[in-house]
């Protein structure tokens, strides 16, 4: 695109728009000026060994600036010795480090002075990253926590895990498979071939596509969303098991899934991803497991599950902020946001707006499944999309779960003009 560009790589490369197909021997259809001018990214740092830490940037370097071993801080009173670019590519770094990474440790790699091929600074943002030393993983120290087995159209499968131990986990140790029709272990391969951290307490998707992922889903941590390696193991829409084992073969994780398993009032599955309600609970019980709620889009990858088991009070509440809303779009309390907080999981709501005189002029959802928290949005308009007159209406909320409970919420709100 830009032959004065020679950093951006892929960036500043797309196909020809000659009707011909190419233009050799001349100047190339998409010529243009394609300066990079977007600061880099510190994306992550793994520990090849206790005394040596990689560090990973999203897109080549300046090589020098790289070589410079005061541009890095890490802390802990750990110095930086030497800092050994990584070729072909600089977008690694070796740093060899003055003492060695203690077990069970996090420790903070901050890059400062490091710029990219183009002279572009690295991002303030993105410039500091979590590092330690890895530990051995055992059963059930990361597990399956989210699987999309039936996805949309155009969507790909997804499979996400947690790490709940306090062990820094090396991705590239962990192999995702699953199981054929007579029980043996079927197609399988290694999640990723480099090192990669995986924190306590941090989530990881794996699919074959993760932009196609974070297009259809809200993926709160796009760097803990990861292309596999090789191929994504198969999981039918049905029924099929995900297998977590380590390089030597050890199951660390083992679930069954069915795709009754979902809850029981959702007519059309695809696009819902399984959510695992407790971490903690038995892999393979069918009720530690449901659908993700409608109100985070049917999927929460990288993120705490919708339907996550939390310590809260034993009690469900219906609030409405604000009180008072004035729909006229001017970005000042234009709508009211209906809160919700329930004990435990598993709840469908029902909610209708009626006026003063109890007449119901909108119906705002019907059998939406719930998380343990969330909201609904009313923005002041009927079910013919109309604006209402101002008011006070009543917002009825009728909540229930396939054991039977049921509660039902009446709360207030006002619509308002202003002069």
């Amino acid at each position: 695109i830009d032959v004065k560009n020679a950093c951006t790589g892929t960036g500043n490369w797309t196909a020809s728009t000659d009707a011909k197909g190419g233009t050799p021997g001349a100047i190339n259809s998409v010529n243009k000026v394609n300066a990079d001018t977007r600061a880099p990214r510190l994306l992550y740092a793994a520990a090849s060994n206790v005394l040596v830490a990689q560090l990973v940037f999203d897109e080549t370097m300046d090589s020098s600036r790289l070589a410079t071993s005061s541009n890095y801080q890490i802390s802990n009173g750990i110095n930086v010795i030497t800092a050994t670019p990584v070729a072909p590519f600089f977008n690694r770094v070796n740093l060899l480090l003055s003492a060695p990474l203690m077990g069970n440790t996090i420790y903070t790699v901050d890059a400062k002075n490091v710029t990219d091929c183009s002279g572009n600074a690295v991002d303030n943002n993105f410039s500091r990253v979590k590092l330690g030393s890895f530990g051995t993983a055992d059963s059930n120290d990361v597990v399956v926590n989210e699987i999309l087995f039936n996805p949309n159209p155009q969507g790909v499968d997804y499979i996400e895990l947690y790490n709940r131990s306090n062990k820094i986990i090396n991705v590239q140790q962990l192999v995702l498979a699953n199981r054929s029709s007579n029980g043996s272990v079927g197609t399988f391969g290694s999640i990723l071939t480099d090192n990669f951290p995986l924190f306590p307490q941090e989530y990881l998707v794996v699919s074959s596509d993760p932009a196609t992922v974070a297009q259809q889903y809200t993926v709160m941590k796009p760097g803990l969303s990861v292309k596999i390696a090789g191929s994504m193991p198969s999981y039918p829409d049905d029924k099929g098991t995900v297998l977590l084992l380590n390089n030597a073969g050890r199951i660390l994780d083992e679930v069954t899934y069915d795709d009754n398993w979902h809850f029981a009032l959702i007519n059309n599955k695809e696009g819902i991803a399984l959510e695992r309600i407790d971490a903690n609970a038995t892999s393979n019980n069918k009720d530690n497991w449901t659908s993700a709620a409608k109100t985070v889009g049917y999927g929460t990858p990288t993120a705490a599950n919708s339907q996550q088991k939390t310590a809260v009070a034993n009690t469900a509440s219906i609030s409405i902020q604000p009180s008072i809303f004035s729909p006229d779009n001017d970005g000042i309390e234009d709508f009211a946001l209906i809160q919700y907080q329930f004990a435990q999981p598993g709840y469908v709501a029902n909610i209708t707006i009626m006026d003063a005189a109890g007449r119901p002029v909108k119906v705002l959802q019907r059998n939406a499944t719930c998380g343990i928290s969330g909201n609904f949005r009313w923005d002041g308009l009927n079910d013919k999309l109309q604006k209402v007159p101002v008011g006070t209406y009543i917002i009825f909320t009728e909540i229930f779960n396939l054991q039977g409970q049921r509660q039902v919420f009446k709360n207030t709100v006002t619509i308002a003009k202003k002069f």
